[in-house]
């Protein structure tokens, strides 16, 4: 009987899941995000992490924005003379799209900044979560042009948890704030 409850508590996990990516992917061919890369624009974003944050104080439950930015260097300077780093994030920003899981929700801030809101995961989780992906796009080499060794991309990684008192703007500001503040150290 045990055996049957957790099959059954199983497929209602994986119809759920499989509900939410249907959802989700139906979302990614409208005006909401980009084609290319599957990731929100801000000004969608920005009312979804209004409503989720609304959700998640009401249910009095944990929700963590991460910010990754591209990390800046004189090599990635050079590169980006020849175009080469433009053309790199598009397929960055696709890689994030599906790094994340189906409840999280990843945008385009900018050009070379993006952001993963985690719903009912803390700070430490929401890093992991960051460097993990971060980490995989670490490990992959991009195209520089010819006779030039291929590239990798870098982030600075910011990370804050909700808290009492504070809006969606102010959590996605302290997210932001943390990346400067770790490029400062």
């Amino acid at each position: 009987m045990e055996t049957a409850e957790r099959v059954q508590a199983l497929a209602s996990n994986y119809r759920r899941r499989q509900a939410i990516r249907r959802a989700l992917d139906s979302v990614r061919v409208s005006q909401l995000t980009d084609s290319v890369t599957g990731l929100f624009h801000r000004e969608p974003f920005a009312s979804h992490l209004g409503r989720v944050f609304a959700s998640t104080k009401h249910r009095k439950r944990t929700l963590s924005l991460c910010v990754l930015r591209v990390r800046k260097s004189d090599t990635l300077a050079a590169i980006n003379r020849g175009g080469w780093l433009d053309m790199a994030l598009p397929q960055v920003g696709a890689m994030i799209s599906r790094l994340v899981r189906v409840e999280d929700t990843a945008a385009s801030l900018g050009p070379d900044s993006f952001a993963v809101m985690m719903p009912a995961t803390d700070k430490t989780a929401a890093l992991q979560a960051a460097e993990r992906i971060a980490a995989v796009i670490a490990c992959t080499a991009f195209e520089a042009g010819q006779d030039r060794s291929p590239f990798v991309i870098d982030f600075d990684i910011g990370v804050a948890e909700m808290v009492e008192g504070e809006g969606p703007i102010q959590l996605l500001e302290r997210a932001v704030e943390d990346a400067r503040r770790k490029v400062a150290a």
